[in-house]
């Protein structure tokens, strides 16, 4: 996981097509998506989900 920033100073164009060939979803994984996760966790919502793992990594093999 990356922020913006992190991703415009140390990403290049190699590096983009790396993780684009590794992850089976477009575009990076970045703090929002986690912090998402979290919310939907700690949300009413998710009252009848137990014992799961949420992977969060865009689909990455």
């Amino acid at each position: 996981v990356m922020t913006e920033k992190q991703l415009e100073m140390w990403v290049d164009d190699a590096a983009r097509e790396l993780i684009s060939r590794s992850q089976c979803l477009p575009g990076s994984v970045l703090p929002e998506h986690i912090a998402n996760m979290a919310l939907f966790l700690a949300s009413d919502v998710s009252a009848m989900c137990s014992a799961q793992n949420f992977i969060v990594d865009g689909g990455w093999v």
